[in-house]
Order: structure tokens, then C-alpha cells, then sequence
């Protein structure tokens, strides 16, 4: 059996199998050592819209096995988008079709008349909006679900600077009322005032940044309150004063 063929028939039978064990659980505590996936985010000069794109750059990804690019909404499991990437002769990682509807059929036509499509042109979004500091995940996996490689990132980040400190809100809570704040850019060792203010409540709480000068990573609860639903979170330092300015509850999870 040649190389095409037999990569048709593995994908032919991926594509019949797949759909009966979504969701399928990912986890990138649990990616393989050395393969390694970054998201590149694409000037807006170049595809305009109203959320990031990013294309895909891959490394340390094996020759002989077909790999498929799955993505992670948050708040929702992985699902798979694109599907039958391999490396080439080149060293380059191809695919005959990037849509996963259909695909099989159409990959067959195209390799017919050796169209082959490469993973570093596929263009993905996040969708139109997004959660403020929310995450968004896109892995590669193999066809037997036993290599990974994860790469992470936030469309729309919470995030302030002054000078040279910057402080970032992460969103963790499906129900808008929690979030991870981390910083960098402080003095190294340093102690520091961490501010929040929501609802007419002030919590503040004294840290010691790390010897990079990381601020530690700080968890933000939201409890109930009135209908008020902006927040206030500063971090004070000897030479930094970064404040930054959200919403939380269901104002944090609104697609606007």
C-alpha cells in the first residue's frame, strides 16, 4: 500500500470514529516533552476583525504520524477543526483539507491533483467576541490521542501597565466572579499592596514579588453584591502603581 492510499484510509476511518468519542479531554499538564506549539498573533493591518487571529508554528512534531488541530472555547471542552496534518519530505507539516465537514472525500479528490495545504497558513480565531481575560487553547494531537502539544493564549486581555511593571487579569470562573492576577516588572524581592475594590468593599493584601521581580499569582473572588458589577484591582510597589479597571459576574462572561 503507498503512503497516500494508506494515509486515506487512516483518515477515513478517524473521520468515521471521531464524532462518537467527542468531547475527547485534554489536558496540557499532560503534553508530550519535546513538541512544542505557539500561537502567532497576525497584525490587524493584515486581516482585519473585531477579535485575534493567529496562525500555528509547530516543532519537534515526528515524522509518520497525522496530527489534528483542536481548539478549546472557554468555559467548553476541546473539539476537533482541522484535521490530517503530516510531514512532508521538506520537513513541512501539510494537510489535503482543512475543514473537518466533508473532509475525507475531499482529501481524497485532492491528492488526486496534488494539492496539499500547509499548517503555518491556517488562519485561527477565537470568533467574533470574546470574554474579557478569558483563555483560548489550540493543541495538536495525533490520530491515537497520544502526542500533544498545547499552546494557550488571551484575545482580549485585562491588563494594565506603568512603567516598567505590568499587571494582567486572567478569568477563570464560569460564572464571572473569578480571576488570577499576575504581574511582572518589579522591583526584585520587593513588598507590595495588592488593592481590590468592588461593591464598596476594599481587601488589600501585602506580598512579596519573586527575585524576577514576578509579581505571585493572586486569586480574585467576587461574592455577592448589589447590582454593581465593576471592579478595581491595583497593585502598589516602590517604584509602580498599576491599577486596573473590569467587570465581573455576567457582565464579565457578555460576548461584547
Amino acid at each position: 500500500m503507498n503512503w497516500p492510499i494508506g494515509l486515506a484510509l487512516v483518515f477515513l476511518l478517524w473521520a468515521t470514529l471521531a464524532p462518537a468519542h467527542e468531547p475527547v479531554l485534554l489536558d496540557a499538564r499532560r503534553a508530550t516533552p519535546g513538541l512544542y506549539l505557539e500561537l502567532i498573533e497576525l497584525p490587524s493591518s493584515i486581516i482585519p476583525a473585531s477579535t485575534s487571529r493567529y496562525r500555528l508554528r509547530a516543532s519537534g512534531l515526528p515524522r509518520g504520524v497525522v496530527f489534528g488541530v483542536w481548539t478549546k472555547d472557554f468555559g467548553h471542552s476541546f473539539h476537533a477543526v482541522a484535521t490530517g496534518f503530516w510531514m512532508d519530505e521538506s520537513g513541512v507539516m501539510v494537510s489535503s483539507e482543512l475543514e473537518r465537514a466533508g473532509w475525507v472525500w475531499r482529501w481524497l479528490r485532492w491528492i488526486v491533483s496534488g494539492r496539499l495545504r500547509r499548517l503555518d497558513d491556517l488562519v485561527l480565531d477565537p470568533g467574533p467576541y470574546y470574554p474579557r481575560g478569558a483563555a483560548w487553547e489550540v493543541a495538536l494531537v495525533s490520530v491515537d490521542l497520544t502526542l500533544t502539544t498545547f499552546a494557550k493564549v488571551i484575545p482580549r486581555p485585562i491588563t494594565a501597565r506603568d512603567g516598567p511593571c505590568t499587571v494582567s487579569l486572567e478569568l477563570i470562573s464560569r460564572h464571572g466572579n473569578r480571576f488570577v492576577a499576575s504581574g511582572t516588572g518589579f522591583a526584585p524581592d520587593e513588598d507590595v499592596v495588592t488593592e481590590l475594590r468592588y461593591a464598596g468593599r476594599m481587601i488589600q493584601k501585602r506580598q512579596q514579588v519573586s527575585v524576577e521581580g514576578r509579581l505571585l499569582p493572586d486569586v480574585i473572588l467576587h461574592g455577592a453584591s448589589d447590582t454593581d458589577r465593576r471592579a478595581h484591582y491595583e497593585v502598589k510597589g516602590r517604584f509602580c502603581d498599576v491599577a486596573v479597571e473590569y467587570e465581573w459576574g455576567d457582565p464579565a462572561l457578555s460576548l461584547r
